[in-house]
Parts: structure tokens; sequence; C-alpha cells
């Protein structure tokens, strides 16, 4: 048994209706033809067989048939005005689309150069076993921070996971310092950071909710209008934060530390 795909039967419908519209202009082109040829017939060519000089003179016929020729014609004005606006509006949706996957392929190959770089820093430059304020270390968040500046919100989040896998920014022992680093909008649903250093970043209206920020350091970080929906926040330090708006619905701040007076500014506070 032949199983016929939906793509198949929506192009046969499209060809059928082809068709038709086909055959619609021809006969149209055929009555109109028959009246052009009726009306010089019998006034120029004096033919009497075609019955039109009996039924009226050449100027009524052309006032009888001035409306239905206009009607005629408005479909096809109007079908090639629609068809040249779909043709511009595909145009530029593919156009859009080229930009997005260039871009999109632009800041996969920032991402894959920069792992690169991070990678000999680990292997050929002792990063993990550096001291703080070494130059490997200095070079290692001059990378970072540009690398950051440079990519979209979804390759941050490549980016932080690369970092906390490779486990470069710990709490209380940061070897990469992200700090005031721009991470606003970013998408770390479901994400797990657990001990994260994430001290003085920019994190305004990222979506966190369901994230594993346990232990994490977050003071002076600001989160404002931040989702937190359902977050692990257990024994996270918010000292400082700005959680102005903030979602913390559901979150565990389980032996967090916060003060009364941050909280009251979170959105789910005011909600309440």
């Amino acid at each position: 048994m032949v199983a016929i795909r939906p793509t198949q039967t929506a192009a046969a419908t499209t060809q059928r209706g082809l068709h038709f519209h086909t055959v619609w202009r021809i006969l149209v082109a055929i009555f109109w033809i028959a009246i052009v040829i009726g009306i010089v017939g019998s006034y120029f060519l004096h033919w009497g067989w075609t019955g039109f000089r009996a039924n009226g003179t050449l100027w009524d016929w052309l006032q009888l048939l001035s409306a239905p020729v206009f009607v005629s014609v408005l479909p096809f004005i109007f079908t090639g005005h629609l068809r040249s606006q779909e043709s511009n509006a595909t145009s530029q949706q593919q156009d859009q689309a080229q930009l997005l996957s260039v871009d999109d392929q632009r800041q996969q190959g920032t991402l894959k150069e920069y792992q690169d770089q991070m990678v000999d820093l680990l292997l050929n430059k002792s990063l993990t076993r550096s001291q703080p304020g070494s130059e490997v270390r200095d070079v290692a968040k001059a990378l970072t921070l540009a690398v950051l500046r440079r990519v979209s919100a979804e390759r941050k989040r490549d980016l932080l996971q690369f970092l906390y896998d490779a486990g470069l920014f710990y709490r209380g022992k940061a070897i990469v310092d992200i700090q005031n680093a721009d991470l606003s909008g970013t998408d770390l649903s479901g994400a797990k950071l657990n001990g994260i250093n994430l001290s003085g970043v920019d994190l305004n209206g990222a979506t966190l909710n369901r994230t594993n920020l346990s232990n994490a350091d977050l003071s002076n970080a600001r989160l404002a209008g931040t989702d937190l929906t359902g977050a692990n926040l257990s024994g996270v330090n918010l000292t400082g934060a700005d959680l102005s708006n903030a979602i913390l619905t559901g979150a565990n701040l389980r032996e967090a530390t916060y003060t009364n007076e941050q909280l009251s500014r979170t959105r789910s506070s005011q909600q309440r």
C-alpha cells in the first residue's frame, strides 16, 4: 500500500487549481474574441448573420459591454498585484532567513574559535593551575568578555556551560572572572550551574526558571525582571543583588543570603 504524503496531496490540489484557472482564462478569452469578431464583422464587414447590427448600434454595444470588460480585467490586475506582493514578501523572508543563517554561522564560528583558544590555555598554558593576577588568567578573561559582547543570548548559554563544565568559574575560586559581563536576556532554563560565580553579572530580564544555582554567588548581580520560577537558589549569596520585579514563584531560597527588603521588590511579593 502506497502512503500519500500531505505535501503530495497539497501539490495535487494546487495543480488542479492551476488547471481550472487556465481553463477559465481560455473560456473568457474565447468569449471576448467572439464578441470582438462579431462587432467588427457586423459593423465594418457587413456580416448579417452575426445579429449585432439588428440588435443595436455599435455605441449601444460598447456601452453594454464596457462594464463586463472592466469586471473581467479586474481579477487579472489584482492577481498580478497580489502575486507581486507575495513575491516581494517571499523574497524578503528568504533574504531574512539567509541573513539569520549567516549570522548564526558566524556566531557559531566565533564560539568555536573561542573554545579552541580556551582549550589551548587549559592544555598548554596551565590555566587551571594559574595564580590570581597571572597573565594567562587576564588573557582568558579578555577573550571571554570579548566573545560575550559579540554573540547572541543563545550562544551565551553555550559559553557559560563550557566555562562551567571546564571548572573555570566556581564560587570562591573563579579562574575566569566575568564580573560585570552582560548576560541580560539569556535563557538558562533548566541549566545545572550549581556553585557558579556570577557576582556582579548583568542578568536583567534573563530566564532562569528551574535552573540549579544552589550555592552560587550572585552577590551584586543585576536580576531585575529575571524569571527565577522554580529555580534552586538554596545556599545562594544574593547580597546586594537587584531583585526588582524578579519572579521567585516556587524558588527554593533555603539557606540563601538575602534581606527582606530585597524580596519586597520582587514581582512575586508585589502580587501577594
